[in-house]
């Protein structure tokens, strides 16, 4: 509820204070339509809707990007070869911090709106996202692994890059969308709005939302991460329950 108020105050005061702007002055103001993601068991994903509006001058042409970034942990990928017939990860990258969630919404291709280098520079491409171990950086196999670690997140979809995802409404007034799989971790997570003036950055702005488990997953949850040791042992005994089970039904229905 909070949230939804906080966004009709917003675009009232865009309404308000926009005829006041100078004529090629670029200001932008946004908010998120729900700040919280409740996952539980029937959760199969959910949509991050950011509303604004934009006051630029008229003199070239205004671009609008929304960046939607997870909370960073540490990560790894290998290149597997096959040894003595098996399939063996022995040439790996690690990653210092890596964005669990990475989704960039706009009303069209990156590459039109800005330069390569200006897009990795503000952040706008998962590579750039990406902080590299020390001990990695040097492996002459870094960029093969670090392009194969977005391409695996990407068909995850948790990395997304949507050229659609921003709709320019009247008024200067907007709306993007960006996508999150059922697989979204849960953490505190950031928007940002950034404003493209000919290709360049003109304003920008930032917001935070929370993804969080609730009900029996977030029990189970936090169980795992304060009693780890705990959970672990319960998961082999499981194992060990089912296994022992699976055995008997066998030897109950096994001829002779």
């Amino acid at each position: 509820m909070m949230a939804r108020f906080s966004l009709w105050m917003v675009l009232l005061l865009c309404l308000i204070i926009g005829p006041a702007a100078q004529a090629q002055s670029t200001q932008v103001s946004a908010a998120l339509i729900d700040d919280a993601v409740l996952v539980t068991s029937s959760f199969t994903g959910a949509k991050v809707t950011v509303f604004g509006s934009v006051r630029a001058g008229s003199v070239g042409r205004t671009d609008i990007v929304v960046a939607v970034r997870g909370p960073d942990r540490p990560a790894w990928i290998a290149q597997r070869k096959r040894t003595a017939g098996l399939w063996i990860g022995k040439d790996q990258i690690s990653f210092a911090a890596a964005p669990t969630f990475f989704g960039v919404a706009s009303a069209r291709p990156l590459e039109q709106i800005a330069p390569s280098d200006t897009l990795s520079l503000y952040g706008l491409r998962p590579k750039g996202q990406l902080d590299i171990a020390k001990a990695s950086a040097d492996s002459p196999l870094a960029e093969t692994l670090i392009d194969a670690f977005v391409a695996q997140r990407q068909r995850e979809k948790l990395y997304v890059d949507n050229p659609n995802g921003v709709k320019l409404l009247k008024g200067g007034l907007f709306r993007a969308d960006i996508q999150m799989p059922d697989r979204t971790p849960p953490g505190l997570y950031t928007a940002k709005v950034m404003v493209f003036r000919n290709g360049r950055p003109a304003q920008s702005t930032l917001t935070t939302l929370v993804v969080t488990k609730v009900g029996a997953e977030r029990a189970l949850f936090e169980f795992a991460r304060d009693h780890a040791v705990l959970h672990g042992l319960a998961g082999v005994l499981l194992a060990l329950i089912a296994g022992l089970s699976a055995a008997g039904i066998v030897r109950r229905f096994a001829p002779g």
